[in-house]
């Protein structure tokens, strides 16, 4: 009897000092890991929040860029940390929803090694054609397309990003034939089209180009307008239900986090999205605040995963080739 009362006081003041530590969260500075390389969009999201949360939690949010192998070197580095609340990943939907239908092999698991917290935003793709093709819309676009199969290109990044896999979903939906030209990075795909290159594009960088008349967008690629461009109609408006294609960032901890902590910097991101200067800072990146539960970011994880996995398969992409 003795002994079992010094368990059950050991154990009670363990829990009482575990849910000490929890509700004194967050106690010293807390890292935000960056899959993708400082000056993008990315990284500026990722700083503009991490400023933000450190005024709200009261502690310093550190951003730290871990890029490489397709985002999947940063999201392993926080896979296997510590789930106390103070390393996170900023993930994107290449890390969490297309990587896994991408690569056979993974250093983490997208659903058993991370628990959701809270998404940031979403930058939607944006269909853009060159000034000389005979299209002003996507009714006239779709039927330049299906007279001359085969006969024009779309630029992306490289294969198996969201660019590519855009336009491999805007082929199957529309029932085309645009042929993928990969490039190294976004400025080179937009630059292909520009010179002329390649005819279209899907990216979400272009209101400069539009405005400037080097390029014509024809649509974009969310189910609503976007509040970045609103004058802008959606793909889905104009003749393709359900067509989407957007790049979203969400803030994820290593599985096992408890859920107070969660709570807390759930609870702290959707505050921090409903500041003006935040959803100014996420429009000048073309992007729109999203922020919810973390229900809502899981299933959009896995509704993401089951739609890029059959787009992937039809198309046949291979990463890196």
């Amino acid at each position: 009897m003795f002994f079992y009362k010094v368990f059950v006081f050991i154990a009670l003041s363990f829990i009482s000092f575990s849910t000490f530590c929890q509700s004194d969260y967050p106690n010293r500075p807390i890292k935000l890991v960056c899959v993708h390389a400082p000056g993008g969009s990315a990284d500026a999201l990722s700083r503009v929040l991490a400023d933000r949360l450190s005024k709200v939690l009261g502690q310093s949010v550190i951003v730290e860029n871990k890029p490489g192998a397709g985002t999947m070197l940063g999201a392993s580095q926080v896979a296997s940390a510590q789930p106390d609340g103070y390393t996170l990943l900023m993930a994107s939907v290449t890390t969490l929803s297309i990587n896994p239908s991408l690569y056979s092999q993974m250093s983490y698991n997208p659903i058993k090694d991370f628990t959701t917290v809270a998404m940031v935003a979403q930058t939607p793709s944006v269909l853009a054609v060159s000034p000389t093709l005979n299209a002003k819309n996507l009714k006239e676009l779709i039927e330049l397309l299906k007279a001359n199969p085969g006969k024009y290109n779309y630029s992306s990044p490289g294969q198996g990003t969201s660019a590519h896999l855009a336009g491999a979903l805007f082929n199957s939906m529309a029932k085309v034939d645009v042929v993928h030209i990969p490039y190294k990075a976004s400025a080179s795909a937009v630059v292909g089209l520009l010179s002329g290159e390649v005819q279209l594009t899907f990216e979400n960088s272009l209101v400069p180009f539009s405005k400037s008349g080097k390029l014509r967008p024809i649509g974009i690629a969310s189910l609503k307008r976007s509040i970045s461009w609103p004058e802008l109609p959606t793909l889905a408006e104009q003749g393709l239900p359900g067509y989407e294609s957007t790049v979203w960032y969400g803030v994820v901890a290593p599985s096992g986090t408890p859920v107070d902590i969660v709570k807390k910097l759930n609870d702290s991101i959707n505050l921090v999205l409903g500041h003006k200067e935040m959803i100014d800072k996420i429009k000048s990146l073309s992007g729109d605040p999203v922020g919810g539960s973390t229900e809502y970011f899981n299933d959009r994880i896995k509704s993401d995963t089951q739609k890029w996995a059959q787009v992937i398969k039809a198309a046949g992409v291979i990463a890196g080739e």
